[in-house]
């Protein structure tokens, strides 16, 4: 469980940095929370960086409490070695 966490928030993380990208003059942005924070970031609107960064936080905490806690006790529970 704990290995498919860390893999799940890695490649999340991974897909909120990729949805702003620079190469050379071209510019790519997807619309999502990654661009909102990048394009916030750019334009030093320090207020929208916060609340872009507090959305991302509850979700996270959301998703941890929901999914990932209620996995965790199902594999304390159920998959047992002994």
């Amino acid at each position: 469980m704990t290995g498919a966490l860390t893999a799940s928030g890695g490649s999340w993380n991974a897909s909120i940095v990729a949805e702003a990208v620079d190469w050379g003059h071209t510019h790519l942005e997807a619309a999502g929370l990654g661009a909102y924070i990048a394009r916030a970031t750019a334009a030093a609107d320090y207020p929208r960086v916060v609340l872009g960064i507090a959305v991302m936080s509850l979700f996270v905490i959301a998703f941890n409490r929901i999914v990932w806690r209620r996995l965790y006790v199902f594999a304390e529970r159920r998959l047992r070695l002994n």
